[in-house]
């Protein structure tokens, strides 16, 4: 455990260094611990990102003289990562070995280290920087002060050593190698002459020809003619593209190098996109973190990406868990590496944190409100060991009052129908996952909702710090009357399954009898909601009003024909289509001409746990999962959307989420109550 004779104090501004002694692989870690005292005039040295653990190591490490206890996971990266004493008694592989990379397609971007000797990044003598041993973790002030630099730790290292943990020995004796490689197929026709015995020697030369041959295709650009048809035709996409077919073992290999823990954590994501160089290590073989990248861009433009919003079930064939290193490569590449809070927010809550409150800490060096963390404001201040709650708390508040608007607001509420007694219902919980996408993502999104009318943002007076007050109106007969079951998808693609025909069949059942009603010219209603435009309404509602590439759907004529494709090809004429499209009249022609893709992809995305509903004003929407009859929507000053609230006592309200409401997304009931001001502004108390 660390102590005195091992830290001393480590000033703002200054760094530990680890120097680990070289040894073999039986020998016993040592190391010792230096300060330098400017980050940015440290020697040369290389940094490890790697996944902690929570299992320790029965064995000790030495450190500065004394014993200290590490995870098992370190203690076998530090085994792996210092150099060996010497190589004159290392036997490295001859190049005609079968596995060498000069005599493979993965040769420029992986190596082994039994092919190499002093070259080898195994090897180098540089200085390490570890967290958890060079920032001392039983000390919760230091950890708090040091958190905030630790981008610049990994932006001056000379390279980052992922480590993505040890890998058995699969070299087989006598070239004999388990049954279930035995009966390895599909390797890509270019490698078809040596598949069998790369295939004998282990899963990591598959991962690697598979990694190669993607790279081949981002080098080769789109001079196929697959635009269209291998949208559709998975078969026919592995084919020309150079891939085995979705049963082959291969792909389980690539999805299983994927779905190592590291690439999940939500720390790693600075650790990687700040580095001017990384590799990634997996037992003896070293990858280019840029050929990872890059293989994972490729393979999820071209749909080998596991949906992320989901809860998929069917086979998984030739799907991998790439979204998330996809997004890494893109913010790696990005020359502005750093992003809205709020976005960061959104983008590393998926991941994993053993601490709560990292799933904050973790964003401060990717975010445009962090970038001078000298100057911080105090409710963004990290501070170990601080409630939970308090600290989501703070940085919500943070964004409200800086931003002078309620984006953060949509990341809030909807979360399994449970609120907890400490929880602030407006607080999102960073710490578990959100099962439907935000409506608005973050305070730089620009959709084209303006439900508040450009009112500004209003806080109200509240001695209760778990309480927000903000001003705004209630929507005239606004209360929720009536809604359907949530959207619970099981797949994507192009199928179209049971539980999505019946939220959208459920859906329609509730206002198919608004279209019974003749237009009357002396209806007050909006002109979407007379009868004869509840179709095209009622697609404007299941999608959000945008289309797949996020432009309003009237702008978007295509897309319009792709809804009327697919009411038609799920509901025949039950489900009236006059009205939501510009064509006249839907041929046998045109029905085989068009797609239904885009319309199912973005309702689905949208309204996946969401419910669909009806106001006692005869309004529809899609809303929170959580809903229940007689809550009521609200537009808040500052909010780009309504909202769901539920009345909980005199002037205290819990948050309940986002709304889509046809008829409110343009500031309608805010341009009424300019009007007439009716109904009167208020401040909700949400508690």
């Amino acid at each position: 455990m660390a102590n005195q004779q091992i830290y001393q104090h480590l000033p703002a501004g200054s760094m530990r260094l680890l120097s680990i002694v070289p040894g073999f692989p039986s020998e016993a870690i040592n190391c010792s611990l230096v300060i330098v005292d400017d980050v940015e005039q440290a020697p040369t040295f290389d940094a490890i990102s790697y996944v902690w653990g929570t299992e320790l190591s029965e064995e000790p490490i030495m450190c500065n003289g004394q014993r200290m206890t590490v995870t098992k996971n370190l203690l076998e990266a530090m085994r792996y990562l210092r150099p060996l004493p010497s190589w004159d008694s290392v036997i490295t592989w001859p190049k005609d070995h079968p596995l060498h990379s000069s005599c493979n397609v993965w040769r420029g971007f992986a190596s082994n280290r039994q092919e190499k000797r002093g070259d080898s990044d195994f090897q180098q003598e540089r200085p390490i920087w570890i967290d958890a041993l060079c920032i001392n973790q039983s000390d919760n002030a230091e950890k708090s002060l040091h958190v905030k630099s630790i981008d610049r730790v990994y932006a001056n290292a000379h390279t980052v050593k992922i480590w993505l943990g040890k890998l058995p020995n699969t070299v087989y004796p006598n070239n004999q190698p388990p049954p279930e490689l035995q009966q390895l197929t599909g390797v890509p026709a270019f490698l078809r002459q040596r598949s069998r015995p790369i295939s004998q020697r282990g899963k990591m030369p598959v991962v690697l020809t598979m990694i190669a041959q993607a790279l081949r295709n981002v080098q080769a650009g789109e001079i196929y003619s697959t635009a269209s048809k291998s949208a559709s035709d998975a078969v026919y996409r592995n084919l020309v593209h150079g891939f085995p077919n979705a049963s082959a073992e291969d792909w389980h290999y690539l999805r299983e190098f994927f779905d190592n823990l590291w690439f999940q954590r939500v720390w790693i994501v600075q650790e990687v996109v700040l580095a001017p160089r990384a590799i990634a290590i997996l037992g003896e073989w070293e990858v280019s973190w840029t050929a990872i990248g890059r293989a994972a861009a490729w393979f999820q433009t071209h749909g080998f990406a596991l949906p992320t919003n989901v809860e998929f079930k069917g086979e998984l064939g030739d799907l991998l868990p790439i979204s998330e290193v996809a997004a890494m490569w893109h913010m790696h590449m990005t020359p502005v590496k750093r992003r809205p809070l709020l976005q960061m927010l959104r983008d590393l809550r998926e991941r994993k944190a053993t601490l709560k409150e990292d799933k904050v800490y973790a964003t401060y060096s990717l975010a445009e409100e962090t970038v001078n963390t000298d100057r911080l404001d105090p409710l963004m201040e990290p501070v170990y060991g601080n409630p939970i709650n308090e600290v989501y708390q703070n940085v919500i508040r943070f964004l409200l009052i800086e931003h002078g608007e309620l984006s953060a607001l949509s990341h809030a509420g909807g979360i399994q129908g449970l609120k907890t007694t400490a929880w602030p219902s407006w607080v999102p919980d960073w710490s578990q996952p959100k099962a439907c996408v935000e409506l608005i993502s973050h305070n730089h999104d620009n959709p084209p909702y303006n439900a508040s009318n450009d009112e500004y943002l209003t806080f109200g007076d509240s001695s209760d710090p778990g309480c927000l007050s903000v001003r705004g109106i209630r929507v005239p007969s606004g209360g929720i009357r009536a809604y359907g079951d949530k959207l619970v998808s099981y797949g994507f693609r192009h199928k179209t399954y049971k539980e999505e025909r019946d939220f959208v069949g459920a859906a329609w059942s509730l206002i198919a009898h608004w279209t019974d009603k003749v237009d009357n010219p002396e209806d007050r209603r909006p002109e979407m909601y007379q009868p004869k435009n509840i179709p095209h309404t009622f697609v404007s509602t299941l999608a959000a009003g945008l289309s797949d590439t996020k432009k309003p759907i009237n702008e978007d004529p295509e897309f319009l024909d792709d809804a009327v494709q697919w009411l038609l090809q799920q509901f025949g004429k039950r489900i009236p289509i006059s009205g939501i499209s510009q064509k006249r009249k839907w041929t046998d022609s045109l029905l085989k001409s068009s797609s239904s893709v885009r319309f199912h992809e973005a309702f689905t995305r949208v309204c996946l746990h969401r419910r669909f509903f009806i106001t006692e004003g005869n309004l529809m929407g899609i809303g929170p999962e959580t809903m229940e009859r007689d809550d009521m929507v609200v537009v808040l000053f500052g909010g780009k959307v309504p909202y769901v609230i539920r009345q909980l006592g005199a002037e205290r309200y819990s948050f309940i989420g986002e709304c889509y409401v046809p008829g409110l997304m343009a500031g309608e009931a805010i341009e009424q109550w300019r009007t007439r001001k009716t109904p009167a502004a208020e401040f909700f108390n949400l508690v």
